[in-house]
């Protein structure tokens, strides 16, 4: 093998120390980064397109560095979740459940392709779903119980956060915080508030596989597993970086790092964890009840937001106007300057 050069030192912010640092990955011939994914049951919305360019410029930046070769991206897609399973039960209720759900996510997935593609993005090396990683989901369950991380309560898996010293380490937050920040759901199976499911029975007319730790009947994975899984089965029980939006920092994130270090006994999960900043829509939260929640396929083929259709090629100029850490305030004015750089671009190369 060639011997990689590496002319520039790249330096990040990384969301567990909070602080800018020197990157050196783990293996230089193979840098790996993982990116969580969408959630398909329904288009993706513009806050979807944040972390899908923001991480597409990294990935680029990566391949360019240390060669095309010696990059591995992985980006996920949620196959299954509670939207999902609602969604897929009433657009096929003519299938059994498995079924419904893989034809919903099948067509959902596919429409988000064709939006990214639009924007100008890579294909990540490999893109995982969720449901081909349930047994990598129930391995990790049965890891977790056995080294007294987890245990089975009323058909479900639950992680022990009490029994993680360093739990919240990466939100920076105390437990006490946490629990009083967080909406925690309430269960008579829990040993404490915070205690998250990995596993859980599946309902009549639900998804629903072989369960671990002996339980009987079927189940379906946590949210928080299926991401562990995926990247410990592609990229390792350590990597270099983790990637998605700010608001993933906690649970998802902090749970990600917990079932990991904890299944594998590894001091981190990532090396960076890096993340992008919120996405508003003229001033405000976006939201389907104030009417300016916008998808992406809307920006690129209908008149919603304005003056359309919009080209990709602006859709992603605007979206990298602000720093990827920063807010980003959604406007129709951010969407024609980036059309007017573009043109002015245009010009200077065509002279």
């Amino acid at each position: 093998m060639a011997q990689l050069q590496q002319p520039i030192e790249l330096k990040f912010h990384n969301t567990l120390t909070r602080a800018k640092e020197a990157f050196q990955p783990l293996d230089a011939a193979n840098v790996r980064m993982y990116v969580c994914g969408p959630t398909v049951y329904d288009y993706a919305h513009i806050g979807n397109a944040r972390p899908v360019i923001v991480f597409d410029v990294l990935y680029r930046l990566l391949r360019h560095v240390y060669g095309a070769s010696h990059v591995t991206y992985v980006r996920n897609i949620t196959d299954v979740d509670d939207k999902i399973n609602a969604r897929a039960l009433t657009d096929y209720p003519q299938l059994d459940p498995l079924a419904a759900i893989a034809a919903l996510t099948k067509k959902t997935a596919d429409q988000f392709h064709a939006d990214i593609a639009a924007l100008g993005v890579l294909q990540p090396n490999v893109e995982p779903r969720a449901t081909e990683h349930i047994a990598e989901m129930r391995e990790l369950c049965e890891a977790l119980v056995a080294k007294g991380h987890a245990y089975v309560a009323d058909g479900h898996v639950l992680f022990d956060v009490p029994s993680m010293q360093d739990y919240g380490r990466l939100s920076g937050r105390s437990l006490e915080e946490m629990e009083a920040g967080a909406r925690v759901e309430v269960a008579p199976y829990k040993k404490d508030p915070m205690d998250f499911v990995l596993w859980k029975p599946s309902k009549t007319g639900e998804p629903g596989w072989p369960s671990p730790c002996g339980i009987d009947g079927a189940g379906r994975p946590g949210w928080h597993i299926e991401c562990s899984a995926m990247a410990g089965k592609h990229l390792g029980q350590v990597f270099d970086i983790h990637g998605g939006g700010i608001d993933l920092v906690f649970p998802h994130h902090e749970n990600e790092v917990a079932q990991s270090r904890c299944a594998h006994g590894t001091p981190r999960m990532a090396q960076v964890w890096m993340h992008n900043g919120f996405l508003q829509v003229e001033g405000e939260k976006m939201s389907k009840s104030l009417g300016n929640f916008i998808t992406i396929n809307e920006l690129l083929a209908t008149d919603k937001f304005g003056h359309q259709p919009w080209h990709g090629r602006v859709v992603r100029l605007a979206m990298l106007g602000t720093h990827y850490r920063q807010p980003i305030d959604w406007t129709v004015d951010r969407l024609v300057q980036a059309r007017a750089a573009l043109g002015d671009f245009a010009d200077i190369v065509h002279g």
